[in-house]
């Protein structure tokens, strides 16, 4: 997301303004979001507190709370239903039930798929049916179930991104053995169960002074390219004095759901004059004006598969004053795998700004990996861990002294990744993880709250771990900014803003006796990647080499950058509790 590292900070004169300003729009009274459901289909049995609808035919209700969750599903049919848990989206090894109500009588059964066929009966029934009935042409299911069976045969729920599969016939079953194919009527979503993104969650009105801002792109013609980067740049209109930015939200252009990978919206620091730009649309990475360099100060990050984010009701980004972000460049990756050359787009991001002063200002620091060739993925991987550290010079420098409060994360990477995590650390010791995704969904990714607040403060470190599967890749993956390159990166909100933007490293691999005086990245691509000692000497080589520290902030690289250090060592790592018993 963020795609260099600054070293170059510029300062610029005032000339006459050249930068469109960004739109105000009217305010309605309460914001749509951009996730409203169909209103398909009898009302639940009770009121949930979440809801997804997965197609046309099938709306998901469901709450929880530290040990149970309970779904209600609401389903275009008077045939079988079926609904489950899957690690990686198939119906292999998912956990599943499938029920019906037939001449007023409910069928039901907790099961386990071991292929493409006939999911079997659990020998223990954890799901438990709590309602089953047919209003008119929907049949309704309550069902609920431990987060944790202990049962082999069944699937956790865990924090982090769940996969669930459904399907369902328009015929009920002859018998518990006799459960026809279900055809098309069947799909896989990605959802967040137990932590659900902001828009599920209950708004109140805006304030009454509430202005929207649009950030979008200009008619941009998308190159027949792979990957582009596109940047535009906005001006932030008079808000009369400072103002809280309390909520933003992704434009997608109908038809550009897949083609928009990510967006992020910088603001520019120092003495920034729209009127110094001698364009306001460009490449973002390909000869990009010089006067750019200051402009990559995270103001939101968004990637595909996100929706609103809410802020906290006591915090609030400031922007507004003279010194607040005033200059914006909106990053956009189109990704375009099929080269198409007739998208015309005009996607980009949506801001709440109030003058309603909240008691906080927020700010967001990126952690991880640089984005860079040095980030290498040997092919044939099942699971390659990728590190990118935040040592504590760099957080105490960057903190200045001051405790921040995390209380949301992003974490992002690109096709390879499989499970990602942040990981603290504070005096030699483990915290639990400030967030982690063991299933993460590449096209699924939002910015999440954490549970509760996490106090990060002089003398914390903080890892981001991004495990990938290369197991269908022939050759390296390198560091880059297409989908098909990687990144390993986690986004912190939190407050009080501080003037720190990023903290992370690059590695700086060792060289063997034989490879002495040779780079390192020319050598890799030499290596036979089919010989599974190549691959444990590979690790090797990461256990011993060392790390350039990546540090700095708002119009500041700090006194760490550059600074070279070797792998931590954890002296105590966090042990999660195991609930369930040895057997």
């Amino acid at each position: 997301m963020i795609l260099k590292t600054v070293l170059c900070l510029v300062a610029i004169a005032t000339v006459e303004a050249n930068i469109p300003l960004a739109q105000i729009l009217p305010v309605p009274q309460k914001a749509a979001s951009t996730s409203s459901l169909h209103n398909h289909g009898p009302a639940p049995s009770e009121s949930f507190p979440f809801q997804e609808h997965l197609n046309d035919d099938f709306t998901l209700y469901w709450n929880f709370n530290t040990t149970h969750i309970t779904f209600e599903m609401v389903v275009k049919t008077n045939g079988w239903v079926g609904f489950g848990i899957s690690p990686k989206g198939a119906m292999k090894s998912s956990d599943v039930i499938i029920a019906w109500v037939k001449d007023g009588q409910a069928h039901f059964a907790d099961r386990h798929a071991e292929g493409h066929f006939l999911p079997a009966i659990d020998s223990s029934q954890d799901w438990t049916l709590v309602m089953a009935q047919e209003t008119g042409q929907f049949t309704m299911l309550k069902v609920a179930r431990p987060l944790e069976t202990c049962d082999d045969q069944d699937v956790p729920i865990k924090p982090g991104t769940t996969r669930v599969i459904y399907a369902y016939s328009q015929t009920d079953p002859s018998s518990d053995d006799a459960i026809g194919y279900h055809g098309n009527t069947r799909g896989t979503k990605s959802i967040l169960l137990l932590d659900p993104p902001t828009n599920e969650q209950h708004e109140e009105d805006l304030p009454a002074d509430v202005k929207i801002l649009e950030f979008t792109n200009r008619n941009v013609s998308v190159p027949s390219e792979d990957t582009t980067y596109h940047c535009t740049m906005w001006k932030l209109p008079d808000l009369g004095g400072k103002n809280h930015m309390i909520r933003y939200e992704p434009i997608i252009q109908v038809g550009h759901e897949t083609l928009i990978h990510h967006m992020v919206l910088y603001y520019c620091s120092g003495t920034v004059s729209d009127g110094s730009f001698p364009t306001s649309d460009f490449n973002c990475y390909v000869n990009p004006p010089t006067l750019t360099y200051s402009c990559y100060n995270i103001l939101v990050a968004w990637a595909i598969g996100g929706k609103v984010f809410n802020f906290p009701k006591n915090v609030g980004y400031p922007v507004g004053e003279a010194n607040d972000p005033g200059i914006f460049m909106l990053e956009t990756h189109y990704d375009n795998p099929r080269m198409r050359s007739d998208f015309v787009d005009s996607s980009g991001m949506r801001m709440y700004v109030t003058s309603q002063l909240r008691q906080h200002d927020a700010g967001i620091i990126m952690v991880g990996v640089n984005v860079d060739k040095y980030h290498i993925i040997p092919p044939y991987e099942e699971s390659f861990l990728s590190q990118g550290i935040c040592h504590e010079s760099c957080l105490a420098e960057g903190l200045g002294g001051q405790e921040i409060h995390v209380f949301a994360n992003f974490l992002h990477a690109h096709l390879l990744g499989s499970k990602l995590r942040t990981r603290h650390f504070r005096n030699g010791t483990e915290l639990p993880p400030l967030q982690e995704d063991n299933n993460y969904d590449f096209d699924y990714q939002e910015t999440r709250f954490l549970n509760e607040e996490r106090v990060i403060k002089k003398g914390d470190s903080l890892v981001v771990e991004c495990e990938c599967d290369s197991t269908k890749r022939t050759g390296i993956t390198y560091g880059g900014l297409s989908s098909r390159e990687e990144m390993c990166e986690s986004f912190m909100l939190y407050y009080p803003r501080t003037r720190m933007n990023f903290c992370g490293s690059r590695i700086i691999y060792k060289a063997e006796d034989q490879y002495a005086g040779r780079d390192m990245l020319d050598v890799f691509p030499t290596f036979d990647w089919t010989d599974p000692k190549v691959h444990q000497d590979f690790r090797q080589t990461i256990a011993d080499s060392e790390y350039a520290q990546i540090c700095y902030g708002n119009m500041l690289v700090f006194k760490t950058h550059l600074k070279v250090f070797p792998m931590p060592k954890i002296e105590n790592p966090y042990k999660k509790q195991d609930v369930c018993p040895l057997s």
